[in-house]
Formats: C-alpha cells, sequence, structure tokens
C-alpha cells in the first residue's frame, strides 16, 4: 500500500501567503523549502514550545481585511526613520544613510528554524541597517499595521568595529488588528563595537507576533536588547546570542504588561563560548485576566569559558486568579571558573502595601497602578534612550488606566 502524506499545518498556512518577489537564490530557496516540507507547527512534545500553540494561525483571515486608520507612534524624533506599512516599505521613503532596502540578491537562510525559512520565503520587506562610526546613530523602524495582514520582514543590521549604534524597532497595529507577524533579525556586533536594540510590541488583540532575533558578539563588543511585548493576542519572541569574543557585555531586558486572553513567551539564549565576559538578564511581568506568560532563559558556559559572570531573573505579578506564568530560567555550565546564578518569582501584590497606600489617601486602583509601575521601574531604569523610556512608561501607564 502507498504511503498516504498527511499534509502538515505550514501546508495549510503556505496555501494562505504570497512568495516573495525579492532576488532570491535557486539554492536558498530549495534549501527553505526542503526545510518546511518536512516540519510542522511545533506541538506539546516540543520542550521548546511546550507552553505556546500557534495553531491559531490558520485561522487568521489575512486577507488585507480591516483596513482602519490608526494614530501612528513616532517614539524618537530625532532618529532616522524606515516605515513599513503592512509589511511593506512606504513607497514615499526616502534613501537614508547607512540604510539598505534594495537587493540584488536576498541574503539565504541561516538556522534550521522553519518559521525563519517562513520568514525567508515570503519576505515582505528586507532591510539592511549599517553603523560604521561613533556617532551613535539612532534608526527607528515603524512598522504600522492597519490591515490583517502579512508582515514579514528581513532584517539585517551590522555594528561594524569600533561603531556605536542604537535601533528602535516599533511594532504597531490597531486595536482589533489580526495580522501575522513574522520576523527574523540577523545582527552582527564586531569588535569594539556598541549597539543597542529596543523592540516595542504593540499589536492589535488579534495580531499573531513571532520573532527570533539571532546575534553574534566578537570581541570587546557590548550588547543589549530591550523587549516591550505591550499587546497581542499571540506573542513568541525568540533571542539568541553567540558570545565569540573575548570581554564581551551583554545585556537583555524585557518588560510585559498582558491582560484578556493575551499569551506571551520569552525565550532567551546566551551561549559563552569564550573566557573574560558578562551577562545580565532581567525579564518581569504583570499577569491579568486569563492571560498567560512564558519565560525561558538558558544561558550555556562552554568548557573554555572561564571567568564568565552570568546573571538571570524573572519576576512575575499575578493580578487575577485565573492568569498563568510558566517560568523555566537555565543554566549549563561546563567550565569550573565562573560566576553564575538565577532566579525566578511569582506572586501577588503585597496586600499590606496596597492597604498602606489606601490609608495614605489613595483608591485602591490608584494604589496598585504605583506598585506595578515601580515594580516594572527596575526595568525601565535599564533603558538607556530617553524617548524609548518615556513612551513604555506611557504605554504602561494606559493600559491599566483602560
Amino acid at each position: 500500500m502507498e504511503d498516504v502524506l498527511t499534509q502538515t499545518k505550514f501546508d495549510i498556512l503556505k496555501t494562505r501567503l504570497t512568495q516573495t518577489v525579492l532576488p532570491l537564490s535557486e539554492e536558498a530557496k530549495e534549501k527553505a523549502q526542503a526545510l518546511l516540507e518536512c516540519s510542522d507547527f511545533p506541538t506539546r512534545r516540543n520542550e521548546a514550545w511546550k507552553y505556546t500553540n500557534v495553531n491559531g494561525l490558520n485561522k487568521l483571515l489575512l486577507d488585507d481585511s480591516g483596513s482602519k486608520s490608526t494614530e501612528l507612534s513616532i517614539i524618537s524624533k530625532n532618529a532616522q526613520r524606515v516605515h513599513v506599512v503592512n509589511g511593506h516599505i512606504a513607497k514615499d521613503q526616502t534613501a537614508l544613510s547607512g540604510v539598505k532596502t534594495s537587493w540584488t540578491l536576498l541574503p539565504e537562510l541561516a538556522s534550521e528554524e522553519p518559521f525563519d525559512a517562513l520568514n525567508l520565503l515570503y519576505c515582505t520587506a528586507a532591510i539592511e541597517l549599517n553603523f560604521d562610526d561613533l556617532e551613535n546613530k539612532t534608526i527607528e523602524l515603524v512598522f504600522e499595521n492597519t490591515c490583517n495582514s502579512v508582515i514579514s520582514p528581513r532584517l539585517f543590521i551590522n555594528c561594524k568595529k569600533g561603531a556605536k549604534g542604537t535601533v528602535i524597532l516599533n511594532f504597531q497595529g490597531t486595536e482589533d488588528n489580526a495580522s501575522f507577524i513574522n520576523v527574523s533579525t540577523y545582527v552582527e556586533v564586531e569588535e569594539n563595537a556598541n549597539l543597542s536594540i529596543h523592540k516595542i510590541q504593540k499589536n492589535g488583540i488579534n495580531a499573531f507576533d513571532l520573532q527570533r532575533e539571532y546575534v553574534n558578539q566578537a570581541d570587546n563588543s557590548t550588547f543589549t536588547m530591550n523587549t516591550f511585548p505591550l499587546s497581542g493576542k499571540m506573542t513568541r519572541n525568540d533571542l539568541m546570542i553567540n558570545v565569540n569574543g573575548n570581554n564581551c557585555e551583554t545585556f537583555m531586558n524585557g518588560a510585559y504588561t498582558l491582560k484578556g486572553k493575551s499569551h506571551c513567551d520569552n525565550h532567551t539564549t546566551v551561549d559563552h563560548k569564550v573566557a573574560h565576559c558578562y551577562s545580565k538578564e532581567l525579564y518581569k511581568g504583570v499577569i491579568d485576566d486569563r492571560a498567560t506568560n512564558v519565560f525561558n532563559g538558558k544561558v550555556f558556559v562552554r568548557k573554555d569559558a572561564q571567568k564568565i559572570n552570568a546573571f538571570q531573573s524573572n519576576a512575575n505579578i499575578l493580578l487575577s486568579d485565573t492568569g498563568t506564568v510558566n517560568s523555566k530560567p537555565e543554566l549549563e555550565i561546563y567550565a569550573d571558573d565562573v560566576k553564575c546564578s538565577h532566579g525566578s518569582t511569582t506572586g501577588q501584590l503585597d496586600e499590606e502595601a496596597v492597604f498602606y497606600l489606601r490609608s495614605r489617601g489613595l483608591s485602591e486602583k490608584s494604589a496598585k497602578e504605583l506598585l506595578v509601575k515601580a515594580f516594572l521601574g527596575e526595568v525601565l531604569e535599564e533603558v538607556d534612550h530617553d524617548d524609548v523610556r518615556s513612551y513604555v512608561e506611557e504605554q504602561i501607564e494606559l493600559h491599566f488606566s483602560a
């Protein structure tokens, strides 16, 4: 009897997408197609996706319907800006120094992740950012999503030797937006370079947002990633950092505010491959209603990576009895001369603190808001960009006043 071919969920999803018109080599195309052909949506049997279900992707309309105007929020007025509307670079986009939006050949697949392959085959915009001096130029990529569409940008960020740069990834969607956002970002931080990326995800309440960052650090480099998932039906962030050089510093911070039935999953991996490096990771969140949160942070310290200092912390506050948190910080250490620690806490607001504030004249709601802002403030203190910090603080305040 002949084998019956089973249609995978990726097969169903692909029938609803439009293949990229950007230049792509046949070899890269075949590699990505082969990866998708042998892949299916991850299930709970896959440890990395144990608490995150993406089956709802095939229930999205993805027909460019639901178009509505939105009040676009620009985070940094002093930044160079690239405007991407519903996945495509705006037609009136002007040329910017250090920004490349046209390709002779789209860079090829560099991972074995099926959603990365999907991003390559159905890429809607390819953007390359280059920083080559000490000016600390800021570039803001504004992704405005006004209809139920596929947003599949492929980003390449290169902070060259001795350079300094800042990138703001500003994702915005109308309130009831139901887009599929699938982003792959490749980052190179060269020797003595200093790069900061601030990612703000303020999506529609029905949007699915899957993002991956692949980062390589060279000797004496500093890399900072600040992630702020503020809204969306399902948000998944995979941050993978290879610390390939000596004397590197790596900072990862995240703050998330979840309510309704939203789901957020932050996965981080820091791979210390050589000696004399430092990494610090701090993720904090507030979960209300029936929202769910997942945090999985893993730090590798390889055999020859002595003198490593690595710290990892995840803390959560539950504002309801129906919210859920799954937290799993991990250390995998093969060297013996290191200083590493990790921790995770989940609890409710301190009722005594709420009572104290109420006794000083605050309402119960105002007292809880104040405590929540103080709790998340530890993360925001790590943000060295004033415009980003102010914007996130404002969004957190709006979130709890709604």
